[in-house]
């Protein structure tokens, strides 16, 4: 049965806005911000979906089924006009012709329009675009693809975020004690005789490192760290490694009098305390009693 006009928008159209920027790369030969690091003013790059030779067809650009077919009819062209085998020196065709202009500013692309929805997915094929800021390194790269809708969903979230990080320090901050274990469960060295001011200092620095860094603590791990209904146990691992009453060799953990395995790494050891064994937690009460003194 033939898809009504509202069954083939709804199959290719969505609501958002793409925007296609250029990728300024420092060049040898001209100085920073000159009008043609990239593209001169009042010209424009021309782009088209690629060939692949070895398949003797264009680069598939649809996403799902039917996309072909709906992309025909709401652009107005007739049946098999879109067509990926459809290729020509000498006639033009359909993916020959349509091409997309890109001016020095970069361009918008609004999906719920057939043609620029088409032109998005074009780009996502051509090996000259980058989909996000980590392909945008790529030396082969000349445009970044961004999606309005992400970027405004990012933002929304970091301010939610900023906002959790802020009310925890509302309350981090009247205690120099909770500030201290909070940067020890952070994996900072922290200096017990630090000044509170210090103290607040850097874990703002870490609130304030919102890029996700391998290795690196910052807003997500800060949040992480202070919703871990397990914060207790692991600041009680901490103290009974510091106080030497577990000791860590190349092995792992044990506990010190008993010389008692309590795990190979810090997880472990976390996860033993954590346990309901009955002698678990009469040595983690003795060990309790030995940190009070």
């Amino acid at each position: 049965m033939e898809k009504s006009l509202k069954e083939l928008r709804d199959l290719v159209l969505e609501d958002k806005t793409i925007t296609i920027k250029p990728i300024v790369r420092s060049k040898a030969y001209l100085k920073k911000g000159h009008d043609g690091e990239h593209t001169y003013t009042g010209c424009f790059k021309t782009e088209g979906l690629p060939y692949n030779v070895n398949k003797r067809a264009y680069e598939n650009p649809f996403l799902k089924e039917g996309e072909q077919e709906a992309f025909e009819k709401l652009l107005d062209q007739k049946e098999g006009s879109l067509n990926l085998y459809s290729y020509s020196t000498d006639k033009p065709n359909f993916w020959g012709d349509f091409l997309i202009r890109i001016p020095k500013e970069g361009i918008q692309l609004y999906l719920n329009n057939p043609a620029d929805a088409l032109k998005y997915r074009i780009l996502l094929k051509n090996p000259r675009f980058a989909k996000n800021m980590e392909e945008s390194g790529i030396v082969e790269k000349v445009y970044l693809i961004v999606n309005e809708n992400e970027v405004k969903e990012k933002a929304t979230s970091l301010g939610l975020k900023k906002d959790k990080a802020n009310d925890f320090m509302y309350k981090l901050k009247k205690s120099k004690k909770s500030m201290y274990d909070t940067l020890r469960l952070l994996n900072k060295r922290v200096d017990k005789d630090a000044d509170a001011d210090w103290l607040k200092a850097e874990l703002y620095k870490i609130i304030d490192e919102v890029t996700v860094t391998r290795g690196v603590a910052g807003l997500d791990k800060f949040i992480e760290v202070m919703e871990d209904p397990h914060s207790e146990v692991k600041l009680f691992v901490l103290d009974a490694v510091e106080s030497k009453d577990i000791v860590v060799d190349k092995a792992g953990y044990k506990e010190a009098t008993s010389n008692k395995f309590l795990g190979r790494k810090f997880e472990d050891v976390v996860d033993t305390f954590l346990s309901k064994d009955p002698d678990i937690q009469q040595m983690k009460l003795i060990i309790q009693e030995r940190l009070k003194h």
